[in-house]
């Protein structure tokens, strides 16, 4: 998740020990060794559990290795670090712990289950914009979505510069290797992980869907995209990406990104580094950078911008969910100006249509919100039906209670304690709230379990076809909407932006 509203960074959580009131729980026999996690509340839980080897020392900046057997069992009831982040920060979007270079460890929760059948699992990215957060935070609090009857899985990956970087001697070193994408590589690697050992769990690695929300919905929609991550997951759910990936997540390739690289080392008095020179640097200074840490196209992990690899059709053909918040304009980052660069002339005619009728959040920022995110979502949802794939669209507007009168509409991140159960802070709900949550965890756990999330007692969710692009509206009262004349104008700008930037289809 980016930056939020100055009232959402305010509000922080204190992670309570996982060890209150659980009791022993039980062994799991990994491709790596035995691990014992702990039982509480109907559900096993394994937290702090390594799915690649640590990061550091000569595998800074290297693609992620396998993790070395270890003997005995392995204690996992406690979280592991999180990755080193860009900055500290005590919101509830960022890691307020313990951080370090050694992070890439994941966390299951399995619900006790009789029988044999294997359960569906989720496996989900957090937000950040790739610079801040980590698996083990609690509003991503597994417990609840696994009391539906799915196994959930949370990953930590590499941050900042650890997570993007490139350099000439790092691709002279292995010219033939995977390079600069290692966030990606590292989810990557969850995945591959998950498919091994998943079925100790109860899970069924055939039934895998990814799901995040900013910079992880944007990581989504890049393992959609992913020649490496075929086959590794059924299906995905984008929560506020679609805008990123669509318009501005990918800085160029692997030589404008060396560029940068070498320009980041010149700066810290290494000219002419060598992978050692590189490696040596105190992970201090590489965090204290925020510049360069956005996904590339290298070749290999990313061929080709999320988005069109969609609008081409060479994505993976599995069912996608997109969609985003009725206040995705709380990001403070997408500008007024940045929106008017990528609408393009169209903007100020626009900005007239929602000046007719603004919403609390103002016209200028129903603009942002419907040309950064809700509109590229919506195309992308029906590109995936044109091309023989299930897509489906909505539209978050829920406010916690005690809020609405503080939040003009749903703020970036603001369905992510709806749909995990937990909490921003000391927010209040009230029955609607209450409504919603129940509603947004049955409809991701249907779709996560056969692809379709509807189900009985469910207002239905209508998909989209090669012709129609209806969205449903998330609230206490859910509703498919058509999209309106301005709607549809603000995507057909949008649509021409990316005609811009990536040329005609073949």
């Amino acid at each position: 998740m980016n930056r939020l509203l100055p009232a959402l960074a305010a509000l922080t959580l204190t992670a309570l020990p996982f060890a209150a009131g659980a009791q022993a729980g039980p062994t799991v026999t990994l491709d790596s060794g035995m691990i014992r996690g702990a039982s509480k509340d109907g559900e096993n839980v394994f937290l702090g559990v390594p799915f690649a080897a640590p990061p550091v020392g000569p595998l800074r900046w290297k693609a992620p290795q396998p993790v070395g057997h270890w003997p005995g069992v392995r204690s996992a009831e406690a979280f592991g670090p999180a990755c080193i982040q860009f900055k500290k920060s005590d919101a509830v979007y960022a890691a307020n712990g313990p951080t370090s270079e050694d992070c890439l460890y994941l966390n299951i929760w399995a619900p006790k289950q009789a029988g044999t059948k294997k359960l569906p699992v989720m496996l989900f990215i957090h937000g950040g914009s790739f610079v801040l957060g980590a698996g083990g935070l609690p509003i991503y609090d597994g417990a609840a979505l696994a009391r539906r009857g799915v196994i959930v899985v949370t990953i930590n990956y590499r941050l900042g510069m650890l997570g993007f970087f490139a350099h000439p001697a790092l691709t002279a070193e292995n010219p033939d290797g995977d390079l600069g994408n290692y966030a990606l590589m590292d989810q990557i690697a969850s995945l591959k992980w998950v498919q091994r050992n998943i079925a100790q769990f109860g899970g069924d690695p055939k039934n895998v869907t990814i799901f995040g929300e900013s910079a992880g919905a944007v990581a989504v929609q890049a393992m959609v995209a992913s020649p490496e991550a075929r086959g590794l997951f059924a299906r995905g759910i984008s929560e506020s990406g679609g805008g990123v990936a669509l318009i501005g997540a990918i800085r160029g390739g692997p030589a404008s990104q060396e560029a940068l690289g070498e320009a980041w080392a010149k700066g810290a008095g290494l000219d002419n580094a060598t992978p050692e020179q590189l490696r040596a640097v105190p992970v201090e200074k590489l965090v204290a950078v925020p510049a360069g840490t956005r996904l590339m196209i290298d070749g290999r992990i990313l061929t080709l911008n999320p988005g069109d690899a969609i609008r081409k059709g060479v994505a993976a053909p599995v069912p996608l969910i997109f969609g985003g918040n009725s206040y995705e304009a709380s990001l403070v980052q997408f500008t007024d100006a940045f929106a008017r660069m990528i609408l393009g002339a169209p903007y100020d005619t626009l900005l007239a249509g929602y000046a007719k009728a603004p919403s609390k959040a103002g016209p200028a920022a129903d603009l942002r919100t419907q040309g950064l995110f809700i509109q590229p979502t919506r195309w992308m949802a029906q590109l995936n039906a044109q091309h023989g794939h299930s897509g489906y669209a909505y539209y978050f507007t829920q406010v916690p209670a005690s809020l609405r009168g503080t939040w003009p509409g749903t703020i970036h991140g603001g369905e992510i304690p709806y749909l995990f159960g937990t909490r921003f802070g000391d927010e209040t709900l009230d029955d609607d709230d209450r409504r919603v949550g129940q509603l947004i965890g049955d409809y991701w756990v249907n779709f996560a379990k056969t692809g379709n999330p509807n189900g009985p007692g469910l207002p239905h969710w209508q998909k989209m076809t090669a012709t129609d692009a209806p969205y449903l509206r998330i609230d206490a009262h859910p509703q498919t909407r058509q999209p309106t004349p301005l709607e549809q104008q603000v995507q057909d700008a949008g649509i021409a932006a990316a005609g811009r930037m990536w040329g005609p289809l073949p």
